[in-house]
């Protein structure tokens, strides 16, 4: 959601750009003043467009909750945390952190994974330490596409 915002901004501030340079470059006396306007405008678009790629990777590759049709399809299965890293990153009050899974389905063979996900610190601190299984979904059309409702 937060890199759809960032890209809106980032296209509205570039569209305003080159429009406030298009109209005040055809006067001598606002033609210096386009090009500064211009040059802050594409700058903050910029800036708004890596933040929108930014929110985009995590978004990606962050934990998700199914739809309840998606939950209806999905197959049990145990997520055994091999690692967990905090990152520098917040989002709402609590930290993104990176997690190394390996997910074993209840049919089929158990394969690793990383994802991210915002964790309180005292639920980061303990799965950190590693030797926790938790209780999770898999869809089995997309075997990387998982939900882990004890984090959600």
């Amino acid at each position: 959601m937060a890199s759809i915002v960032f890209g809106a901004f980032a296209v509205v501030a570039l569209t305003v750009g080159v429009v406030l340079f298009l109209v005040l470059r055809r006067k001598p006396h606002t033609r210096a003043g386009a090009y500064v306007s211009a040059a802050c405008l594409f700058l903050a678009a910029g800036l708004l467009a890596m933040g929108s790629l930014s929110f985009a990777s995590l978004e990606a590759s962050a934990l998700r909750t199914f739809t309840p049709e998606e939950r209806a399809a999905a197959v049990p299965c145990d997520a055994a945390i091999l690692g967990a890293e905090e990152t520098s990153n917040k989002l709402n009050g609590r930290y993104i952190w990176t997690l190394r899974l390996r997910v074993t389905p209840q049919a089929g063979e158990p394969y690793e994974i990383e994802r991210t996900a915002r964790l309180t610190s005292s639920m980061g601190e303990r799965l950190e330490r590693g030797n926790v299984v938790l209780a999770c979904l898999v869809t089995p059309a997309d075997h990387t596409r998982i939900e882990i409702s004890a984090l959600a």
